[in-house]
C-alpha cells in the first residue's frame, strides 16, 4: 500500500518482547499522534501476524490520544488477514502458545464485526490449485505417517532449486533490465535457505561489486563480559533482523532494507530497493517499485543496528553495517503484505 507503515512505526510499539505493561513511544501532542487522531479509518493488514499483545497497547494508545474509554478509542480500525497462514511467531513456542498469543484470544476480538471473502482472485484461472490450498488450510490435506503437521506435496508443484531460480530470474540480470525481475520474487521458510538463493541469484547479476564489511562489539557495562566474545566469534553471527557482517553488493542487485530510515519516502523496514551506484563508504539505490520512472537515487549510510533480545543470543550485539540484506529471495513471513508478479 503507497504509504503504508509498519505497525510498530505507526503507533510506536516497543521492540523486542511485549507484556501487559507496555506502552507506545508517541507523545500525545506529536504530529504522529496528531496523524492518528485525523485518520477516518485505519487498515490493520496481515493481522493475524500480530500477536494479541500488540493490541493492548495500540487499544490504550488510541484511547489515550482519543480522549475515549471505547475500544480503540472509538476508531475504525480495519484488520485484514487469513488464519489459515502465519500466526504470531512465539519462540520455541508449542502449538497451544502460539495460538493462545494469537489476536483471536484476545479479550477485543468479541467485540470486532467479522466478515468473511470467499473467492481465491490470484488462483481464479487455476480452480484445482485453489482448492488443494484451501483443503492445506482447513487441515483437511491426509497426514504422513500419522504426523499432522507434514502433509504430502503433489510432485507436479515440486521442482529443485536451480529450476524455481530460472522459472523466476532471467539468466543475465543488470541495472539495464531491472524490470525483467523488478517484481519477482522467490519465498522461502528459513532464513537460511534465503541465504542461499540470494548468494545463487547474486552470480547472475553483471556489475561493479564491492564487499562491505561490518564493525561488530558487545553492548555490555563489564568489561570481562566484553572480553568473552572475541571480535571473529561475533562476525560469524548472523541474528534475525541484522544485516551480514560481509556485504557483497553488485550494481543491479535487489536489497530490502531492516530498519526504517525514512518513512516520508517510502525507505521503510520491508522496502526494496536495486542498486545503482556502489562508493566506499556508502551506495546509492532505486526504490525497486520505481525502478524504471526516473526516480532520484538514494544515499544508504551505514547505521549502528542492535540485535533484537528475541534471539538465542546471551547478549546484545552491536552491528554498524548498511541496514539492508540481498532480496532475490525472503522469508514468507517477510513478504505478508507485499504484492509481486511472479512468486
Amino acid at each position: 500500500m503507497d504509504g503504508g507503515m509498519t505497525v510498530h512505526s505507526t503507533f510506536g510499539l516497543p521492540f523486542g518482547t511485549l507484556n501487559e505493561d507496555s506502552t507506545s513511544s508517541i507523545a500525545m501532542q506529536s504530529l504522529r499522534a496528531r496523524r492518528i487522531r485525523e485518520a477516518a479509518l485505519i487498515v490493520w493488514d496481515e493481522a493475524p501476524m500480530s500477536p494479541g499483545l500488540q493490541l493492548t497497547v495500540v487499544d490504550r494508545l488510541l484511547k489515550d490520544i482519543m480522549q475515549s474509554e471505547l475500544p480503540f478509542g472509538g476508531k475504525t480500525v480495519l484488520f485484514a488477514g487469513d488464519f489459515r497462514q502465519i500466526l504470531p511467531v512465539v519462540r520455541r513456542g508449542t502449538r497451544a502458545a502460539i495460538v493462545a498469543a494469537s489476536i483471536r484470544h484476545h479479550h477485543l476480538w468479541d467485540v470486532f464485526e467479522r466478515f468473511s471473502l470467499t473467492q481465491n482472485m490470484r488462483a481464479n484461472n487455476d480452480a484445482d490449485f485453489a482448492a488443494w490450498l484451501l483443503q492445506l488450510g482447513n487441515g483437511q490435506l491426509p497426514a504422513v505417517d500419522g504426523n499432522v503437521n507434514t502433509v504430502e506435496i503433489p510432485r507436479n508443484m515440486v521442482c529443485d532449486i536451480a529450476n524455481l531460480i530460472d522459472f523466476v530470474y532471467p539468466q543475465q540480470m543488470s541495472l539495464a533490465n531491472v524490470d525483467d525481475f523488478a517484481r519477482k520474487i522467490i519465498l522461502c521458510p528459513r532464513n537460511e535457505d534465503c541465504r542461499q538463493v540470494n548468494r545463487t541469484v547474486l552470480q547472475r547479476v553483471t556489475g561493479a561489486a564491492r564487499t562491505y564489511t561490518a564493525i561488530d562489539t558487545v553492548v555490555a557495562d563489564d568489561v570481562d563480559e566484553i572480553a568473552n566474545y572475541p571480535t571473529e566469534f561475533l562476525n560469524s553471527l548472523e541474528p534475525d533482523g541484522l544485516p551480514p557482517y560481509r556485504l557483497t553488493l553488485v550494481v543491479g542487485s535487489v536489497v530490502m532494507l531492516l530498519r526504517n530510515l525514512d518513512p516520508k519516502i517510502r525507505l521503510c523496514n520491508g522496502t526494496r530497493l536495486v542498486v545503482t551506484e556502489l562508493r566506499r563508504n556508502n551506495f546509492k539505490a532505486r526504490l525497486l517499485a520505481d525502478a524504471g520512472e526516473g526516480q532520484d537515487d538514494i544515499v544508504i549510510p551505514r547505521i549502528p543496528l542492535s540485535s533484537s533480545g528475541d534471539d538465542d543470543l546471551p547478549f546484545t550485539m552491536r552491528r554498524v553495517q548498511f541496514p539492508v540484506r540481498l532480496s532475490f529471495a525472503m522469508t514468507i513471513n517477510k513478504s505478508q503484505g507485499q504484492t509481486f508478479d511472479r512468486v
